[in-house]
């Protein structure tokens, strides 16, 4: 029961950030913005794959625990 929640709330965080993550991304470090400069649009992609990558994780681990109460 726990990996079904576990995997769900990955699912989902997955499916909601993705969107975020990439407008969030391509307005900020986009190759035709200028929002920001030229040296800090790497770090922007990072952090946008980061927050990708680990966010989901974190929540589903915080649901595994919280399932095995």
């Amino acid at each position: 029961m726990r990996w079904t929640i576990a995997v769900a709330v990955w699912i989902v965080a997955a499916a909601v950030l993705a969107p975020v993550c990439f407008f969030a991304v391509l307005i900020l470090a986009g190759p035709h913005s200028s929002m920001l400069p030229a040296v800090v649009q790497p770090a922007v992609l990072i952090a946008g794959w980061l927050v990708f990558l680990v966010t989901p994780v974190l929540l589903a681990r915080a649901a595994w625990r919280r399932a095995s109460r």
